[in-house]
């Protein structure tokens, strides 16, 4: 199984990805939310020339925030940059569509994109809203097409995992969003938010807190819909959201998102929260999780570390991974 990393990506992060590859992550992805993060194509083309093994990749791509032609443009310039180190991930948008105020895109349209994006990057030309587009790059411009990265679909449910399937594409997913761990057959990056405790250390001290924050806090805007179901917590965060005016709702529900929890999230952020909402452990906790998530058939787990002290996350994390071919039974029977 894979250990690998994403990031909601900061200025910093460039260097954080040379210290994953320096410490063994085989892959280091970033997350694509231009109104919140750092942008994607200067962090990764920034990442592709400080690096030399690791594989980038952006999770996810969507219709919803730029053009497939510059989505498919950006892509053949990191491809360029760092030839067969490249994933590209496309979904249906749930987060990028909300801060929009849009629901996300069907998957009839996502399928669609992935096709016309493959496409693209062939050098083909496709049609879109009724005008025909493609990549028309000179050898001037020191893009070299065709390009073939790997595709990941972002999905967590029946239609998103049938259009993996379709397409020959693996999956990001979320192992809190249902009852199986794994939920899909083929290739299959399970996202992971949480932090490494210190021996003696309680789940909600204030490091623990600021590192697994931005992980329950993913929790806490999933309501009912995900892993805090039937939680008081859960049932006062919407509450609290429901508060602001309708028009501005979706900007405050995702402020900080993934990155940094907001003043709403901190008033909710209980232990029992970050239990429940991430996978957060002491070392020996976390390596039995990961050695179950294996043993269920998990090729990959996707880490993302958060909180003001990255390096160290990045550590403990993959230390603890390290650990996990060497427990002993009972502790994978009762962790």
């Amino acid at each position: 199984m894979q250990i690998n990393a994403v990031f909601a990506p900061s200025v910093d992060t460039p260097d954080h990805i040379v210290l994953a590859e320096e410490l063994g992550y085989e892959r280091a992805w970033v997350y694509d939310v231009p109104v919140s993060y750092a942008d994607t194509g200067i962090t990764l083309g920034l990442a592709a020339g400080r690096t030399s093994r690791i594989r980038l990749g952006i999770s996810v791509l969507t219709p919803h925030l730029r053009h497939i032609t510059m989505n498919a443009a950006l892509v053949a310039h990191l491809a360029t940059l760092a030839p067969g180190r490249i994933d590209a991930g496309i979904g249906a948008g749930f987060t990028s569509s909300a801060y929009l105020g849009k629901k996300p895109a069907k998957w009839a349209d996502v399928e669609k994109y992935v096709e016309d994006f493959r496409s693209l990057l062939a050098g083909d030309e496709v049609e879109v809203e009724g005008t025909l587009v493609s990549l028309m790059h000179s050898p001037a411009s020191g893009i070299r097409l065709p390009v073939d990265v790997p595709i990941w679909i972002g999905a967590h449910g029946p239609k998103g995992f049938a259009c993996a399937t379709r397409q020959n594409a693996g999956v990001v997913t979320n192992p809190t969003h249902g009852d199986n761990p794994v939920p899909f057959t083929g290739p299959c990056q399970l996202t992971y938010y949480g932090t490494v405790l210190e021996e003696g250390e309680p789940i909600d001290s204030p490091r623990a807190r600021e590192a697994a924050g931005p992980g329950a806090s993913l929790a806490l805007h999933m309501g009912q819909y995900g892993p805090l179901a039937g939680l008081a917590e859960a049932e006062g965060y919407t509450a609290a959201i429901a508060e602001f005016p309708e028009e501005r709702r979706h900007l405050e529900l995702y402020r900080g998102h993934l990155m940094q929890p907001n003043e709403i999230d901190r008033r909710f952020l209980t232990a029992e929260v970050i239990r429940r909402g991430t996978m957060t452990g002491t070392a020996a906790e976390i390596a039995a999780i990961l050695r179950r998530l294996e043993d269920a058939g998990a090729t990959a787990v996707l880490y993302q570390p958060a909180g003001p002290d990255i390096p160290r996350e990045l550590r403990t994390f993959l230390a603890a991974a390290r650990m996990r071919h060497d427990l002993p039974a009972s502790s994978l029977q009762t962790a």
